[in-house]
């Protein structure tokens, strides 16, 4: 019947009008005035009914509810138009339509039930209750602040009396939970429809106790009895108006802090001042009345429903303390990083996670989880922290981080939007993945050096049988040539020296077990044949070299030659890096497992880190001479041996080398 909320609109302001114009011109002075009267009512109902039923759906069910609840209200007053219409005046009796008009309150509680449910579920016992004690307060303050003053001074019909009070009564009940959910707990619908449901109801009750107050006057009731009829038009159209499509989602959603703000005497204050009241009213009349007696029965009921509030706060204590309990051996145990970040300051981390970082406890507090990582990805985690903040939502994230021992640290990272203390902040988990990322590397490395040595061996094989005749007729050459060109031949055969090197090299790069002689070597007294032959070179650079080895090192199963050619290379390097000299130190020793392990640490410059992740690439190299093919074939040799080669380094501070090979 309606397509879209601007026809909506459009029809409930014809509706507005028309009442307007009742108001000025009609009111219920004469037969024509209250007809129009319960023709607007009529309408009003049916209008607010759909507009209801538009809006249930899956996630709204309670507006079906609330919209059949007012289907009943537009069938009476259907009924009771055409009845008055038929006998030109008002019936003296209310038959079917009191019928219909008190089954649309059980509708109307339906649907309460349905927005109280879904704050928590399994709440009947306490949402019946809830009902019983505010129909039984509202229902006694009702009867004695405006029936009981009524009825002692005027002749009422005590029959409509009744139906008015259980009509007000209902509406009170009603406004009580509407309230009771706006205050607490879930946002069940928005604060436009929650306002208009609210008022909608408080008018309606306003009109029955219009109705009830002006029935004891005959003249002025008369007059003025128009007043209930509007307040029932008005009260319907609000109740519509809540239905109506709204901007703000209608999803519930957590309110943050709120939960620790329902603490017992906010919840329970408004009723408890109420039951005074009662009491009051109890020792003031000082005899048995229809009032002392609802005021009994709503102390009683206040009794128990706080019995059941306590016994509810002492279950939910012993809940939340278990689950703290839970929160904690599950986070502390951990093997994942746990963090709070919130204003850009670490409130909590784990244990596992500190250690991670190799800080000490309560280390990190304070400080941003960025200041831990590389630079580039704190940068970025700040950005994505922001993103966080800003469109609600989780992320994931791979980083790169430095260990207070300048290891590196590779990470990844789960991060969600969360409250801390009650104030909105960042949770997430850590995941440390080095061990895979390094292995990662290594495969990557390996098969960039399965592939280099592959091309090497294709061009080395082509390169050698050309080279070996050119260096012969050179040779040759040089031998018949006049002093004044003999300098050009002698550099002609430097170059060509310098080729067959690199040759050999690409020929070792390419299956450097074709050319090893595998035996059972001590690696110590290799050291001890290295050490004087490049002592030489680092008295030229005013370098010292320090070597120390473990007592009992086992022997390794390899070929002598490569491993100190390795040795030798690497040695090389870290002389050269420190052109004004310094200590090198070599270390020798075993490890956990069985392994050799030696450490060749220089006092140079360092490495730049992004230095670093290229190095053992071919043809890669910071030296103005140097072929880059040295270290790729130190990584080779090394890995025929079934060992690794290992280089991190500290700007300004040095350069570390560490060899591991299998015993």
């Amino acid at each position: 019947m309606f397509r879209g909320r601007g026809f909506a609109v459009y029809f409930g302001m014809i509706l507005l009008l028309l009442c307007a114009g009742w108001l000025l011109f009609l009111r219920r002075d004469s037969f024509a005035g209250a007809a129009v009267s319960h023709i607007l009512q009529t309408l009003a109902a049916l209008y607010a009914a759909i507009l209801l039923f538009r809006a249930s759906g899956k996630e709204a069910k309670y507006w079906i509810y609330y919209g059949l609840g007012l289907l009943f209200y537009f069938v009476a007053q259907l009924i009771w138009t055409i009845v008055t219409l038929m006998r030109g005046a008002e019936p003296d009796y209310l038959g079917i339509p009191e019928l219909l008009w008190r089954l649309q309150y059980l509708f109307f509680l339906i649907a309460l039930y349905m927005q109280y449910q879904q704050r928590r579920s399994n709440l009947a016992f306490r949402f019946i209750l809830d009902i019983l004690l505010y129909g039984t307060m509202a229902s006694t303050l009702y009867w004695n602040l405006l029936i009981e003053p009524i009825l002692s001074h005027h002749h009422v019909n005590r029959d409509v009396i009744g139906y008015h009070m259980f009509n007000s009564s209902f509406n009170a009940v009603i406004v009580f939970l509407l309230l009771f959910f706006s205050w607490y707990g879930k946002k069940i619908i928005s604060g436009r429809a929650n306002w208009f449901l609210l008022s909608g109801f408080l008018i309606k009750l306003l009109g029955n106790t219009a109705f009830v107050y002006l029935l004891s006057y005959a003249a002025a009731g008369e007059q003025w009895s128009w007043i209930a009829d509007f307040c029932w038009f008005i009260g319907m159209m609000f109740i519509g108006f809540a239905a109506m499509p709204d901007k703000e989602p209608l999803g519930a959603s957590l309110r943050p802090g709120n939960e620790s703000r329902q603490t017992f005497m906010r919840r329970y204050a408004l009723i408890i001042f109420v039951c005074a009241a009662l009491i009051a009213v109890i020792c003031r009349l000082g005899e048995f009345s229809i009032i002392s007696v609802g005021a009994i029965v709503a102390v009683v009921l206040l009794g128990v429903r706080l019995s059941v509030g306590i016994y509810e706060l002492e279950s939910a204590g012993a809940a939340l303390m278990q689950s703290r309990v839970n929160y904690d051996n599950f986070v502390e145990s951990s093997l994942l990083g746990v963090f709070i970040e919130q204003n850009g300051q670490l409130v909590h981390m784990n244990s596992y996670g500190e250690s991670m970082f190799g800080c000490e406890p309560g280390q990190m507090l304070g400080q941003p989880l960025a200041s831990f990582l590389l630079e580039a990805d704190g940068d970025r985690l700040k950005q994505e922290f922001s993103m966080i903040c800003r469109l609600n939502q989780s992320s994931r994230l791979a980083l790169a981080a430095r260990k207070s021992n300048q290891t590196d640290l590779f990470l990844e990272m789960q991060a969600a939007p969360a409250f801390f203390k009650g104030k909105p902040a960042i949770s997430g988990l850590l995941l440390d993945i080095t061990e895979s990322k390094l292995s990662e590397q290594h495969l990557i490395r390996s098969e960039k050096l399965s592939v280099i040595g592959q091309l090497a061996a294709g061009v080395a094989h082509e390169i050698r049988n050309p080279l070996t005749a050119l260096k012969g007729f050179t040779q040759l050459l040089h031998r018949r040539t006049t002093d004044q060109n003999r300098h050009y031949f002698d550099m002609m055969l430097t170059e060509l020296e310098r080729i067959n090197y690199i040759v050999g090299e690409f020929m070792l790069l390419s299956k450097p077990h074709q050319w090893q002689q595998m035996s059972r070597c001590d690696i110590g007294s290799l050291l001890d044949d290295i050490v004087p032959i490049m002592q030489s070179q680092a008295i030229i650079t005013n370098v010292n070299i320090l070597a120390e080895k473990s007592p009992n090192l086992p022997v390794v199963l390899c070929d002598a030659n490569q491993i100190k050619q390795v040795l030798v290379n690497l040695m090389k390097n870290a002389i050269e890096a420190m052109p004004g000299g310094g200590e090198l130190h070599v270390h020798m020793k075993k490890d956990h497992k069985g392994h050799i392990v030696i450490d060749i640490i220089d006092q140079g410059v360092g490495i730049p880190q992004h230095v670093i992740d290229r190095l053992g690439e071919p043809f890669y190299t910071t030296k103005d001479t140097g072929t880059g093919l040295g270290l790729t074939v130190c990584f080779r040799i090394i890995q025929s041996h079934g060992g690794t080669l290992t280089i991190t380094s500290e700007p300004n501070i040095g350069t570390t080398a560490t060899i591991r090979l299998p015993a």
